[in-house]
């Protein structure tokens, strides 16, 4: 009977155990980790420093891995291009100033003087000025003795009407004086008609006299608006130039800004707090072409972020906020901690992998970007300080859930139970 009995307890026990194994499987929760591989980023982007336009390199003053300041110099690029462009800009508009000085005399009627100091285009606008002042007094005295003449010819007209006036008056008297002579037979009709010729004769010369004073008039008014017309022309002609001239001085002096600070760029200073994270395959003496990228500075004391890639079959348990632990290659978790922080931005699409670095993955699946904002990166110093840096490589471990042990024999169980027994 023991031999039964002891059988009987054993199958108890194992099945007793087999139960609670089940009953601890069912009930046991074991954390959920996505685990992402990525590197340590800054919060902004790396600085790219690009020369404007086409030169030639005079001066590279920095190396790869150098720490600069903003405002230090990186690089001295050829000015001669830029600075005969600025020194031609720079003449054009001392050209344009001395006209519009010239003219702005001009017109307000005033002497344009220049210094003895004066420059060559001040001299000229002087020299201009003397011509057009002296051609415009000409025409002005022209015109004056065109209206000196008309005034002369038109009193020496009215002196001349009011004499044949006054004789048209003797002569029309004595022909009636004659005229009742010779009704009474006392005078000759000869004498009668002498006397009619002759006042005939007289309103010819005043009817020839009335008519030059009106043509005398005539010219008068014609001289005084030539003249009128002449100043009016002479100003408005100035007018437009002026404008004309200012316009071109305006576009000038944007041009002049622009040539300045294509002056001031061919010293390529540091925009910010950096590191040097590259430099161009370039020399002194080499040509760097325009918007060529010269040097990558990597920004200074700025926030750090670690930007990972989550393949896509873990991307639907991760979400915005969650937890993350984070370990860096370079500083063993095990001497060093780990760093905290919470999951920032997930990249809405996913991003296929290169073929250079297809091999170095393990997987050539789609994966999807996440940046990690690092809440708590105080991590042990045993002795020597740690500084974290872009660029780092990182492992990131994002708690998405808890499940339970059974599943992870019923979930194998399910799908192959799901997938079987159908035909592909």
């Amino acid at each position: 009977m023991t031999p039964p009995r002891v059988g009987r307890i054993t199958l108890y026990c194992v099945a007793a155990l087999i139960v609670a194994a089940i009953i601890f499987a069912s009930v046991s929760r074991v954390d959920m980790i996505v685990t992402a591989q990525g590197r340590l980023i800054t919060t902004r982007p790396n600085l790219v420093v690009q020369p404007l336009e086409t030169s030639v390199i005079r001066e590279i003053r920095v190396r790869a891995g150098d720490s600069v300041n903003r405002g230090d110099v990186l690089a001295i690029l050829d000015p001669t291009f830029s600075e005969a462009d600025l020194a031609q800009l720079r003449g054009r508009l001392a050209g344009l100033d001395a006209s519009i000085d010239r003219l702005r005399a001009e017109l307000d009627g005033a002497d344009y003087v220049v210094e003895e100091t004066a420059n060559a285009d001040q001299a000229l606008q002087r020299r201009v000025f003397l011509q057009r002042r002296a051609a415009y007094d000409l025409q002005i005295q022209n015109f004056d003795a065109q209206i000196a003449s008309a005034q002369a010819n038109l009193k020496t007209a009215q002196n001349e009407e009011l004499v044949l006036t006054q004789r048209l008056d003797t002569m029309q008297s004595i022909e009636a004086m004659r005229n009742t002579l010779m009704a009474k037979e006392v005078g000759s009709k000869l004498n009668f008609l002498l006397s009619r010729e002759a006042r005939l004769e007289v309103e010819s010369n005043l009817a020839r006299v009335r008519g030059s004073i009106v043509d005398n008039m005539h010219r008068l008014d014609k001289a005084r608006a030539d003249q009128k017309v002449f100043a009016a022309e002479f100003r408005r002609a100035a007018y437009q130039e002026l404008v004309e001239t200012l316009a071109k001085r305006n576009g000038t002096a944007e041009e002049f800004k622009k040539a300045e600070l294509r002056r001031q760029l061919i010293v390529l200073n540091a925009p910010a707090d950096a590191v040097v994270l590259e430099i161009a395959n370039r020399t002194v003496g080499s040509v760097v072409r325009e918007a060529e990228t010269l040097f990558v500075l990597v920004p200074r004391d700025d926030a750090l972020r670690a930007e990972v890639n989550v393949e896509g079959r873990d991307i639907g348990q991760v979400t915005v906020g969650q937890a993350v632990r984070v370990k860096f290659e370079a500083f063993p978790f095990q001497k060093y901690g780990t760093a905290t922080g919470e999951v920032g931005v997930i990249s809405r699409d996913s991003f296929s992998p290169d073929a250079k670095a297809e091999g170095a993955r393990r997987s050539s699946a789609p994966y999807y970007r996440v940046l990690i904002d690092l809440r708590d990166t105080h991590l042990r110093l045993p002795a020597e300080r740690v500084q974290l840096m872009p660029g780092m490589a990182v492992t990131a471990e994002m708690k998405v859930g808890q499940r339970t042990v059974i599943s992870y024999f019923l979930y194998p169980l399910l799908r192959g139970l799901d997938e079987s027994i159908r035909e592909y």
